[in-house]
């Protein structure tokens, strides 16, 4: 092969087109979107016109583009894409925009980026924006006034002006950004962090997959802007997997976007990662003939095998790597998306043909919120934010997993964690040690415990712990306060002769002991939190009977001073083990049981949910004396041994331990409880806020609470949040996302009032109340 000149458009031949066939016809999918690629007139680029730009014609269209990669890309040329102009140092910036503009009018598919420099004028830039319909901007380190403009920090590019015009019309910014380390300098990681949460409403595109031409760049900075947001990213030119597959670890298919950057794409060339930074093989000129069997191909298909790699990697479905090609940037842009999605409602009404009561847990019911409106499934969850199936956005300021992710959706830490174990194996005939190791860190934070036990989840937990305890005391009876699951010998408290709805005023009414054995009948006593006198009564009557007296030892009070001290000593006098259950409260108040806040030890205390952070896991810790009763029983169960579980629940307490998590969730919690008060004051609704901040609760002290809730929920929804008549914050909420929050909710609850005052709630719900309680779904 004679010397490759880069700088040319290369001529498509048949290793090129064999390449396409072999690795990616079957991966790119049709109807591909383009989030990264240059119009230009060579006569707008100034002296010296770079070489690659020079080498096509001299005006470059959309029909350029698609002659182009319709070569190389053969049935499959994206049918829209977001432009912009080729940028050079002497750029004739308004007439390059002027015809980047003109060619978008003949292209409704596609939408267009304008060149900003800090030398334009903002009232004529926004002016052009509004009457040119471009989504937004295109900066470039080349328009910063210095001569070494690779060391130019990103303000001196991007004049703030821009980004609060960005602000006023929910614009894209499409970053290219420099110093030497791109994603890993500090002084870019706080740029991005400080401008993306000052302007939430604009949306930065970090192109080359954050710059990643040196992969390690992108890995190592990219935990820098987690959470954010309003960030995305593109793919184009990056020739290696290793920025793709960290962007895609942290953000997820939804946030990476296809771009091609034509004409880069038409260089026989690829950059190559190189130790601490990169080099593109075009800048020295390599010798392919000394090689023995490598051969250049176009950079656009070096691009795309190196995403097809990363997207292996990652294990992504078809779907997966249809958000990146097709529909991510299409909603970004707002744009209409090549096919229809699924419609969450039908969805869940099939789901409730073919699945009893449509979901496996009660407080996931769609009906508990807002009925044929609230999204059932979940498509990605990170952070507090959640996507639907039809690929709607939501952040979550509800129930955030039903208190079972106390670090917040998708914690890094904990999934590296799970993806070890699942890599290594999650089952096998022995043992995982993750468990001896959980164990020990257990019962070190709780040094009144010295026997642990380990199943999948709440509800058998607290079966199980009854069950050591009615093995240890060789009785029958519990008594009980609160909720603690579906088991028999919970719901059978409502066989009760003298009350069948026992367990009402125990978090959840109307609880059906169908299905129950009737023989379990009086075997299970109520009484109510903060009630000494009533548990006395319980005593007087079974106090010789009993196995064991069951609470939490919190929930959304605090105890009165000497409930939990009292609950101890009639324990004590009576011989009767004491369970709390901390599969709720655990954690977030303190670090491990609440009790140990209350400085009350339990015989036995039981912990899911948050332990796991998202990973089935529950826990039984005890006294030795007590615990030691679950050998004389059968306890046991294959998947209690599985090694996910452990695993999680280990990097989840470790990090529960170093970062102050209860401080952290009372900020949060109270920040949104004092906005409930101040937008009910402002509103005069009649809220109420009986709950704590660690489990914050919102409701109406009006006739028609049940429709005020739903009406709020499904106003919410529309305006992208989770939200319903309780809050559980995370580690991953910040002050930014209940500020979002409260300033949506200010106009929901001035709807509120309306309706209240017009007194037509109901109607304004386009949709079923939501149910308040157990409730048969049909």
């Amino acid at each position: 092969m004679s010397e490759v000149n880069p700088y040319v458009w290369a001529e498509v031949g048949d290793f090129d087109l064999d390449l396409w066939d072999r690795y990616l016809a079957d991966f790119v999918p049709p109807d591909s979107f383009d989030a990264h690629a240059h119009l230009w007139r060579t006569a707008d680029l100034g002296n010296p016109t770079p070489a690659l730009a020079a080498a096509g014609p001299e005006i470059v269209t959309r029909t350029v583009y698609d002659e182009r990669l319709s070569m190389w890309m053969p049935g499959h040329c994206p049918t829209g894409g977001l432009f912009f102009p080729f940028p050079t140092r002497a750029l004739d910036v308004e007439a390059a925009n002027r015809h980047l503009a003109d060619e978008m009018k003949a292209d409704p598919n596609s939408r267009g980026l304008m060149i900003l420099t800090p030398r334009q004028n903002p009232v004529e830039v926004e002016k052009q924006i509004v009457d040119d319909n471009f989504v937004g901007f295109k900066v470039y380190h080349l328009f910063a006034d210095r001569e070494d403009t690779f060391n130019a920090p990103s303000e001196e590019f991007i004049p703030e002006w821009g980004w609060e015009i960005a602000e006023r019309h929910g614009l894209v910014i499409m970053l290219h950004m420099v110093l030497p380390r791109a994603l890993a300098e500090p002084q870019n990681q706080s740029y991005i962090r400080e401008h993306c949460e000052r302007y939430p409403n604009a949306k930065l595109i970090l192109a080359h997959a954050a710059r990643g031409f040196c992969g390690k760049h992108t890995v190592e900075g990219i935990e820098s802007i987690r959470g954010l947001d309003n960030v995305f990213f593109d793919t184009s030119a990056v020739c290696e997997a290793e920025a793709f597959e960290a962007i895609l670890k942290v953000f997820g298919p939804t946030r990476l976007l296809f771009g091609a950057d034509f004409c880069v794409t038409e260089m026989r060339s690829r950059c190559v990662d190189l130790a601490d930074n990169f080099l593109w093989l075009d800048e020295i000129r390599a010798e392919y003939d000394r090689c023995r069997t490598a051969r250049p191909t176009l950079l656009g298909i070096e691009s795309l095998l190196a995403l097809k790699q990363a997207c292996q990697n990652q294990n992504l479905t078809a779907g997966d790597v249809e958000e990146i090609f097709c529909l991510s940037a299409r909603r970004l842009l707002d744009l209409p998306l090549p096919r229809k999605m699924p419609d969450v409602q039908k969805t869940y009404t099939h789901a409730k043909s073919i699945i009893p009561g449509g979901t496996q847990l009660l407080s996931k019911r769609p009906e508990m919120f807002a009925p044929d409106q609230w999204p059932a499934y979940y498509r990605e969850a990170r952070g507090c934010e959640m996507i639907d199936i039809s690929g709607r956005r939501f952040f979550d300021m509800s129930l955030n997993g039903i208190l079972s992710t106390i670090l917040g959706f998708s914690d890094p830490d904990v999934n590296a964690a799970v993806m070890r174990r699942v890599s290594l194996g999650s089952m096998a005939t022995l043992q995982t040690y993750d468990e001896v190791e959980l164990a020990g860190l257990l019962l070190e934070i709780h040094p009144w415990a010295e026997n642990a036990r380990f199943t999948r989840g709440g509800g058998e937990s607290m079966a199980a712990a009854v069950r050591i305890a009615r093995a240890h005391t060789g009785k029958d009876k519990i008594a009980l306060c609160g909720y603690h699951g579906w088991h028999d010998w919970y719901l059978a408290a409502n066989f009760s002769e003298s009350n069948s709805d026992a367990l009402d005023g125990h978090l959840l009414p109307g609880l059906d002991p169908a299905g129950v054995p009737r023989g379990l009948a009086g075997n299970t006593l109520t009484f109510h939190y903060n009630d000494l006198a009533e548990l006395e009564s319980v005593l007087k009557k079974e106090g010789t009977e009993l196995a064991a007296i069951v609470m939490e030892p919190t929930r959304f009070a605090d105890p009165e001073p000497g409930f939990l001290e009292g609950i101890r000593e009639r324990c004590d006098r009576f011989g009767i083990p004491l369970i709390f259950d901390e599969i709720s409260i655990g954690w977030r108040l303190c670090t491990g049981g609440a009790h140990l806040k209350f400085g009350v030890e339990p015989d036995i205390a039981v912990f899911a949910k948050a332990i796991g952070n998202g990973f089935p896991m529950g826990a039984i810790i005890g006294r030795s004396d007590v615990m030691q009763a679950a050998q004389s029983s059968f306890i046991s169960s294959t998947f209690w041994t599985e090694g996910v579980g452990p695993a999680a629940a280990l990097a989840c307490v470790r990090k529960m331990r170093s970062v102050d998590i209860p401080s952290h969730l009372h900020k949060i919690g109270s920040l949104v409880i004092d906005g409930w008060k101040n937008l009910a004051a402002k509103h005069a609704l009649p809220v109420q806020t009986p709950g704590r901040p660690e489990l914050a609760i919102l409701t109406f002290d009006h006739p028609e609470v049940t429709a005020l809730l739903t009406l709020m929920t499904a106003e919410m929804l529309k305006r992208g949040f989770l939200a319903s008549g309780g809050f559980n914050a995370t580690l991953a909420h910040e002050p930014r996302h209940v500020a979002a929050y409260l300033e949506e909710l200010d106009e929901v609850f001035a709807i509120l009032a309306q309706a209240l005052s017009d007194g037509n709630i109901t109607e304004r719900i386009g949709g079923p109340l939501k149910h308040s309680g157990f409730a048969r779904l049909t």
